[in-house]
């Protein structure tokens, strides 16, 4: 019987292996990961299955759909998984409600435009650390230090760097490490950051994400609960090379529109916001000449 017991107890977690899974998971959602060698930024792909995705639907219903109406073109099972599993559903489906919701709204009422690469770089920056790294660290000192151009071998020192620094769970072989750089160029140049050259290293562009984007972020931080002055200060801003400066121009540009009332004195930033729902607020930036 004492033996019975103690098999019991010996099946419930402990407080300290608990914190410790919870800090693994932590950790390792803090880590690199080859994902962008096969997903990069998937635009087209993204806006098709916009269009095709149903609120309540899993990936994997997703991707069973896409393939049975040949929706990604002569895409093979594998890759329509790849691209539904490892590259949508990481950006879009999560967290509860999904940010799919919304931009779907979006997606059906607003024409093509490069806003639209700028929300997709959001989400890909948020569920993805390598990306967000890709941009607010690699690239951005690279423009800060006068560089011109993005080459692969610099992308490749980027990686190995971090590597030293335990920001990839276990080592990246050279191949993966070029892979992966590629990736990375090929997103950068998608999502506007780099002009492609047949030379090999790529341009570096100057880069200003879309009024609409702006103003669907700054929504989209406010219905998360963000005071208004961390909606003007919010890391996010830095996935598009904003500042708080720049941030507070344009949300203040932005109440023009009639969206919220933008004031800020010193380091206090007020806004009268005009919408009570992220709902509301996709069809009321959706109808505006932004």
């Amino acid at each position: 019987m004492r033996r019975q017991h103690e098999n019991r107890l010996g099946s419930i977690p402990t407080l300290s292996n608990m914190l410790m899974t919870s800090l693994t998971a932590i950790d390792t959602a803090h880590r690199y990961t080859n994902r962008i060698s096969k997903g990069t930024s998937l635009l087209a792909e993204t806006r098709i299955l916009f269009r095709e995705w149903r609120p309540g639907d899993t990936s994997r219903e997703l991707a069973e759909r896409t393939l049975e109406n040949d929706l990604l073109g002569r895409a093979t099972a594998y890759r329509v998984n790849d691209i539904v599993r490892r590259g949508f559903a990481p950006r879009f489906l999560f967290p509860s409600p999904s940010p799919a919701e919304h931009l779907k709204r979006l997606v059906e009422q607003r024409p093509a435009g490069d806003w639209f690469g700028n929300l997709c770089l959001l989400y890909a920056a948020r569920a993805d650390v390598l990306v967000r790294d890709a941009v607010t660290v690699m690239l951005r000192r690279a423009r800060d230090e006068g560089r011109l151009a993005l080459s692969l071998d610099a992308v490749i020192s980027f990686l190995r760097d971090s590597e030293e620094e335990g920001k990839m769970i276990t080592p990246w072989s050279l191949e993966t490490k070029k892979k992966v750089a590629r990736g990375l160029l090929k997103m950068l140049t998608d999502f506007g950051f780099l002009r492609h050259s047949n030379r090999g290293a790529r341009e570096i562009r100057r880069f200003r994400p879309e009024p609409l984007a702006a103003a669907y972020l700054a929504f989209d931080l406010h219905f998360q609960g963000c005071s208004d002055t961390i909606v003007a200060n919010h890391p996010d801003w830095r996935i598009w090379w904003l500042e708080e400066p720049a941030v507070r121009g344009i949300l203040d540009e932005l109440s023009g529109h009639g969206l919220w009332v933008f004031q800020a004195a010193g380091s206090v930033v007020q806004i009268t916001w005009n919408v009570c729902s992220m709902e509301e607020a996709v069809d009321v930036i959706a109808g505006l000449d932004l």
